[in-house]
């Protein structure tokens, strides 16, 4: 059970907890997501990963790893939730070079440098400015020097403020969010219809310019901001493609 000493963001383990207690097996992408698929195969020959190590935050349920695996790419999977790591582990286990872990990726740093990173719909999950920094510097640390990274799908609305957020209860007043009363959902795999209650998770959209100066402060440029269209999983959006820049190279 989450409570107010437990991080916000661990509520997504309580989602997937419920998802899975209704006989579900899937919430997040699917491995046929024709836009993903497509935004993953050009970004990975774009920057020649094929055989290089990719790093996957929030990974989910390991939909993103099956992709990157199908593209010849080395994959590690890093999410908060056990229950979506395990799920994953499941999806992946036939992918020699795949491999998946539990990691708090606000406190902690994967370790190893890689090639590349992933993040769908995980960057917005996290609403609080601090959180927000570490998590990013944590992304950056891990990359080797001019590594791409793709922040997939991020909530995304142009006409949003600026402001600063520096607790979750002062989050939940800004947004008039309710995140302990459960929600009536559907979740449909394969056909069929599973009837879910689940909680409200904290996202936290930003304009085009907060994005790009977060961005910036943790050591990435971005090379092209793409909005996307409404989709089932999120309304509004977003795609960064960001490059991990050494500014002490042009020191």
């Amino acid at each position: 059970m989450v409570n107010k000493f437990t991080p916000y963001y661990l509520a997504y383990e309580r989602r997937y907890q419920a998802v899975y207690a209704s006989g579900a097996t899937l919430w997040g992408h699917t491995v046929d997501d024709e836009v993903l698929i497509n935004t993953l195969a050009d970004w990975v020959e774009k920057n020649n990963l094929f055989g290089k190590k990719v790093v996957e935050y929030a990974c989910g349920e390991g939909s993103i790893g099956v992709i990157l695996s199908e593209l010849g790419c080395i994959y590690h999977g890093v999410d908060i939730a056990p229950s979506a790591v395990e799920r994953s582990k499941q999806v992946l286990a036939k992918y020699p070079n795949a491999t998946v872990s539990v990691l708090n990726m606000v406190d902690e740093r994967v370790e190893g440098l890689y090639d590349a990173s992933v993040d769908s719909m995980g960057l917005h999950m996290l609403v609080t400015d601090a959180d927000r920094k570490k998590y990013l510097n944590n992304v950056n640390a891990a990359l080797k020097n001019n590594a791409p990274a793709l922040f997939f799908r991020e909530s995304y609305r142009q006409d949003l403020p600026g402001y600063t957020v520096d607790s979750i209860e002062q989050w939940v007043k800004i947004s008039g969010d309710d995140y302990q009363k459960l929600e009536s959902r559907q979740v449909i795999n394969d056909g069929v219809t599973y009837n879910v209650d689940i909680p409200l998770v904290p996202a936290r959209a930003k304009n085009k310019a907060d994005y790009e100066k977060e961005m910036a402060e943790a050591g990435f440029v971005v090379e092209n901001f793409v909005e996307m269209d409404i989709s089932n999983a999120i309304v509004h959006s977003a795609t960064l493609y960001v490059r991990k820049v050494d500014y002490r190279l042009f020191a």
